[in-house]
């Protein structure tokens, strides 16, 4: 079974990183991590990145916005995964967080410092 995933890499002016605490989730709790979520059956990943910084984030991410910056590709005894990463610059609206349930903080780090518990593949990218 295969899961493809959109995270998004919004950085400020600042070099600054946006990050999410996971919370109630079996995979990496309390650890940060890049917005983004799954890529629908028939989605791009592109409109996956734009539906997720709406549904997670409540801000509006262009078409023309959205850079390519990185893949994952982890096979191991978990469902199998590739990871669409792109670069966020510009977007409309406040960030805020869209979803308390799976996230309870969200903040925004130097990408030089960034917090000590942060997904591995997340850091990576």
């Amino acid at each position: 079974m295969w899961l493809n995933f959109a995270l998004l890499l919004f950085i400020n002016p600042n070099n600054e990183v946006l990050l999410l605490r996971r919370v109630n989730t079996p995979f990496c709790y309390n650890h940060y991590s890049l917005p983004g979520g799954k890529i629908e059956c028939g989605e791009t990943a592109t409109k996956a990145v734009i539906r997720e910084a709406k549904s997670s984030l409540g801000v509006i991410v262009a078409i023309d916005d959205i850079v390519f910056a990185h893949s994952m590709h982890r096979k191991c005894n978990e469902p199998e995964f590739f990871a669409c990463v792109f670069i966020i610059t510009r977007w409309e609206g406040t960030i805020r967080n869209q979803e308390p349930e799976r996230h309870d903080d969200v903040q925004w780090f130097h990408l030089r410092m960034l917090p000590e518990h942060v997904v591995p593949a997340h850091r990576h990218a």
